[in-house]
């Protein structure tokens, strides 16, 4: 690595999606003016400093105050996920406290309007700068509102609406916004239902968990025989966690049990047993909870199923009057010290979780133990111990390693991809779009709950014509917050790492932390290093175990999330800072595509192009096509950014000679694209002085190689040659001739062809093949010569010759270990065969040509292999079933326009149609091959229509006359093209019937 001298790049801020909320006073101008100034002002002060108090109390931050209002944040400047529900769970409980206060001793009774909106905003590394519609519109909703109540943008509903009851007033036209804005007022919060809820809605089935169902049931069947234990399942966030736990729940849905359900909430890890106070909140209520004493409490918990002694039901009504939303410090008893109440407590707590277990079964799950306060985290070490023995099964859910050692772990992976695979098929109901599945796998790695999310969401929004770009598209647009807030929040707990991984994150997935080093202001990397220790220890980021020093992010979509924390110009600056530093390395450390994303990012159009250039070739040499043309892809999207650059002319015919070769491998060889491509390229060519022209060979080729038909390919060939024929590259010369062998032909040139194959040949060099075969055709130029040449020594009657050069070609066409060469090989064999009447071994080359191209996708070669299979099978056994395949092959040739040998094609149709007993439809199909090759300029295979024609025309009953001079323009064609084979077969049918 080059190492470069930059000064330490410094962010300017980062993009965030936060919740807004605002509040107001109501007439406070007229309050002020009715009241004592000074009077007003502590007032006002009490209110904010009340307001701030409850504001944090549910993970905010008080950011302005205004005056009589205040704007506030929720996950910002700490990011958490349920951002928008802790926004109005404030409003609400903000509301009452002023309405409290009104009922009390306040002087000024204040009345509220509050908004909560939200939505991404931007705000500067400081923090003192925050832009974007949240706030604005929060604004905008409390002057809406009515007093005492909230307003709630539709994008804090769409993210809050199982959590709260909701009324839905309007749409209102606000200042600022073009559309109208859906507004809701929430009332009230939703009684706190579980994660594991059943629900009555159809859910997917669960694929790719069977083994830990069976570890979980089987856990079961031991409680209830009295040997209950605990299990903690363990697993990243949305891999599937819950979804095993509510399928395990409905599988014991018909089995007398009873279960409770504990939800840990990160909000709460504060608070001491909140998820036991939060369960015990949900049955009874928050209010009807707190003013419940021993007594009152026990019977409470029985009419829940739940039998307990008072003494027990008393330590709990004490713990929950006393507590207070600080820490666990406030839980004191005057006659007990600290240690022996956390005892009692905990004790207490896990005798009514307990309770009834002896008469059944019990499940205990607790959710999200990452999340656990330690007085929780001790209840569960004790409540493990305890379910040895009895009927009681505890079930943990956690992201992360729970120390419970007394619980039995199951860890849960990514799914494989044919559960992948599964879970997208059911999910979208049928067979999904191809390429959805592998889609969904790479961008989920496996995870379930985001992968079912993520198809739901793209099938609602996709076209029948969506491609991989257009998936990646709909996420870009619509985005995935819930999960994007996961992932951010577990950016944001690794403190100041986070700015590390952002800016590895510029770099890619997978990085280098000497790549890194470069983007830090640490040159020594001491800090580096402990960032990077932090973010491993986060799960945010892993190393691997080679190269040295490279990590990857543990998941794309961790990735995503610290890449689109970033603005758009500081990744910028980022990139180009990387691209700089790749472009001057002598030995490349990163794949060329790599490093032209990197240029395109910065900026840096015509290096962009040029890597991306270099990306696509290295994919064409290694037959990746597909690949190759999204480098092409971002190419033109570089050069078209480019428009007076000094290189884009050059960079233009670049493109366009790789575009060629890969529209001719994707499409197939009469591509309209392709021939599109090297018309235009052409055109641009011919402005280049001639001296020029040999670098632009490739060029020549396509243009040579697309032509519609052999006329226009004889006329470009003679270009092609002329041009080339004072070319100082061997290999140039070669491929003209390559081009010359061809052409001549289907022109029925059988000298010059072979001319032409001994001269090309004696250029061949099999080093220089390996990169154009590529680029020629797709096929080695060797092949196509010995190929070639065996059928001109077939017409021409030189069947030794024939038959060795058919030999050494298919050997040849092995040795080069290349599909296209090797199926090339297979095609001139087949045709060799069909014209010799062989009818197994067509068969038998034509079924290995149809195999090789069916797993490389050869379009044109699977539509060749069906065509002479089909009539090889129509010839010797099954005339209707070698017939149908015979169609099938020729209307896929005929969709991809690649009918380079109508002349024998036509011909064999038409020996099928007359086996099938249809000689009319068989002599119209030759009379059409015999008009077209006139017209096109394929006149191999002439001299055998005009035989054919006679055969066909003595089955109908045809004028002698007629069939007498079919034969003999048979012989004369054959003659004038020193096609003796031809010639011999004509004479031999003209001297049979007329003497």
């Amino acid at each position: 690595m080059v190492k470069g001298l930059f000064s330490p790049i410094q962010l300017t801020g980062e993009r965030r999606q936060v919740t807004a909320l605002f509040y107001d006073i109501v007439g406070s101008t007229e309050l002020m003016s009715h009241s004592d100034a000074e009077d007003f002002f502590r007032s006002v002060a009490s209110l904010h400093k009340m307001s701030e108090s409850v504001i944090a109390r549910h993970g905010g931050f008080l950011h302005q105050k205004l005056g009589d209002g205040g704007c506030c944040y929720f996950g910002y400047p700490e990011q958490a996920e349920n951002a928008a529900e802790r926004a109005v769970r404030a409003s609400l409980e903000l509301l009452e406290s002023i309405r409290r206060q009104r009922r009390g001793k306040q002087k000024l009774p204040f009345r509220l309007r509050v908004g909560v909106a939200t939505s991404l905003v931007v705000f500067s590394a400081d923090g003192n700068d925050i832009i974007g519609a949240a706030p604005v519109l929060a604004s905008r909703l409390q002057a809406e509102a009515e007093p005492d109540s909230v307003l709630v943008a539709d994008s804090a509903f769409q993210l809050t609406r199982s959590r709260f009851d909701y009324i839905f007033l309007r749409n209102v036209k606000l200042k600022g916004f073009d559309d109208p804005i859906p507004v809701w007022r929430p009332l009230s919060a939703i009684r706190a239902s579980d994660r594991f809820t059943l629900q009555p809605k159809p859910d997917t089935p669960m694929r790719g968990r069977e083994q830990e169902l069976g570890a979980l049931l089987s856990a079961w069947i031991d409680t209830c025989k009295g040997a209950g234990k605990s299990v903690a399942i363990v697993g990243d966030a949305g891999i599937g966690k819950s979804r095993l736990v509510t399928e395990f729940r409905r599988r014991l849905q018909h089995n007398e049990h009873d279960d409770i359900i504990l939800q840990c909430d990160r909000g709460l890890a504060s608070q001491p047993l909140h998820p036991f106070i939060g369960f015990l909140e949900s049955r009874i209520g928050r209010q009807s909870l707190q003013g419940l004493d021993g007594p009152s409490l026990r019977d409470a918990l029985r009419n829940l199923g739940l039998e307990v002694e008072t003494a027990i039901a008393s330590v709990i009504a004490d713990f929950v009057r006393e507590k207070s939303r600080s820490t666990s410090g406030n839980i004191r008893v005057t006659d007990i010290s600290g240690r022996a109440l956390r005892n009692s407590i905990i004790e207490a707590v896990i005798n009514i979780l307990s309770s009834g277990a002896a008469r059944a079964p019990k499940l205990i799950v607790v959710e999200d133990v990452h999340w656990a306060d330690t007085m929780t985290l001790e209840l569960l070490e004790r409540l493990s111990g305890r379910a040895h023995g009895q009927q009681f099964l505890v079930v943990q859910t956690s992201r992360t390693s729970v120390s419970n050692t007394l619980s039995e772990r199951l860890t849960l992976t990514g799914l494989s991809p044919a559960a992948m695979t599964d879970l997208v098929t059911s999910v979208w109901g049928g067979a999904p779009p191809p390429g959805l599945s592998s889609f969904v796998l790479h961008q989920c790695d496996g995870m379930p709950l985001y992968a079912d999310e993520l198809v739901l969401f793209l099938k609602a929004r996709h076209t029948s014509t969506q491609s991989s770009a257009g998936w990646h598209k709909l996420l870009n647009e619509g985005g995935v917050s819930s999960l994007n807030d996961l992932l951010a929040a577990r950016l944001a707990e690794a403190g100041p790492a986070r700015r590390t991984a952002q800016l590895a994150s510029v770099i890619g997935r997978e990085f280098s932390s000497n790549l890194l080093r470069h983007l830090s202001d640490d040159p020594e990397g001491h800090a580096l290093e402990q960032d990077l220790a932090v973010l491993v220890a986060r799960n945010v980021i892993e190393q691997k175990k080679a190269p040295a020093e490279t990590y990857q992010f543990r998941h794309v979509l961790l990735h995503e999330a610290a890449y689109g924390s970033l603005l758009r110009s500081d990744r910028r600056q980022l990139h180009e800072r990387i691209a700089r530093l790749l472009i001057e390395e002598d030995t490349p450390s990163l794949p060329a595509a790599v490093v032209a994303w990197q240029c395109a990012e910065a900026g840096l159009h015509s290096d962009a192009a040029r890597f991306a250039l270099k990306a696509a070739e290295a994919s064409v040499l290694r037959s990746a096509m597909h690949e190759a043309n999204r480098s092409l892809e971002l190419c033109a999207q570089e050069v078209a950014a480019m428009p007076r650059h000094p290189a884009r002319a050059e960079l233009v015919l670049d493109l366009l000679q790789l575009r060629g070769v890969v529209s001719i491998a994707i499409e197939g060889e009469g591509s309209q694209q392709a021939r599109r491509i090297y018309s235009h390229a052409m055109s641009l060519v011919k402005s280049y002085p001639s001296t020029n022209r040999e670098r632009r060979f490739p060029l020549y080729w396509g243009w040579w190689f697309t032509a519609p038909n052999i006329l226009t390919q004889q006329s470009r060939a003679q270009v092609l040659v002329e041009d080339m024929k004072a070319a100082d590259d061997p290999e140039t010369r070669l491929q003209s001739y390559h081009c010359a062998w061809a052409t001549s032909f289907d022109a029925a040139q059988h000298g010059f062809c072979l001319d032409c194959v001994l001269k090309g040949i004696e250029l061949y060099d099999s080093e220089r093949a390996i990169r154009n075969r590529t680029f020629f055709g797709g096929h080695d130029a060797k092949v196509c010569g010995l190929g070639e040449s065996a059928l001109s020594y077939l017409l021409t009657n030189q069947i030794e010759a024939c038959e060795a050069a058919i030999s050494q070609c298919l050997e040849w066409a092995a040795s080069t270990e290349h599909v296209g060469s090797i199926v090339h090989g297979y095609y001139y064999a087949i045709v060799l065969r069909r014209c010799q009447g062989r009818y197994d071994e067509v068969y038998r080359l034509g079924e290995r040509m149809l195999s090789l191209a069916e797993q490389n996708d050869l379009i044109a070669s699977r539509a060749r292999a069906n065509m002479f299979c089909g009539w090889a099978e129509a010839m010797s056994s099954s005339a209707d079933r070698g017939a149908r395949r015979f169609h099938d092959g020729l209307a896929l040739q005929q969709q991809t326009g690649t009918d380079d040998n109508l002349s024998m094609h036509s011909d064999m149709h038409s020996q099928i149609l007359e086996r099938l007993g249809r000689p009319a439809e068989a002599i119209a199909v030759i009379d059409n091959a015999i008009f077209l090759g006139r017209k096109s300029g394929q006149r191999f295979w002439l001299a055998e229509l005009h035989r054919r024609r006679s055969e066909l025309g003595q089955a109908l009953g045809k004028r002698p006359a007629g069939i007498r001079n079919d034969l003999r323009r048979a012989v004369q064609t054959a003659e004038s093209q020193g096609a003796e084979w031809l010639e011999q077969r004509a004479k031999r049918d003209l001297q049979l019937h007329f003497g």
